[in-house]
């Protein structure tokens, strides 16, 4: 496997667990709980309205933006 390809998917690993731990905290929900919550969104259920909101929050910290 490509080198950079590798680093590319360690990066995106690291993002994703960074997003989880991060809302989870913010939430005040457990890990394991994040990561069911959003799992499910691919079966089409949507997020409770505050994690939702926590999501977008993560995402702009864990890319580094406020």
């Amino acid at each position: 496997m490509d080198t950079a390809l590798v680093a590319e998917i360690a990066e995106l690993r690291e993002r994703a667990w960074g997003l989880l731990v991060d809302v989870s905290q913010h939430c005040n929900i457990k890990l394991r709980d994040v990561a069911v919550a959003l799992t499910v969104t691919v079966q089409g259920e949507l997020l409770p309205e505050a994690m939702r909101r926590e999501v977008g929050r993560a995402l702009k910290r864990v890319n580094g933006r406020n």
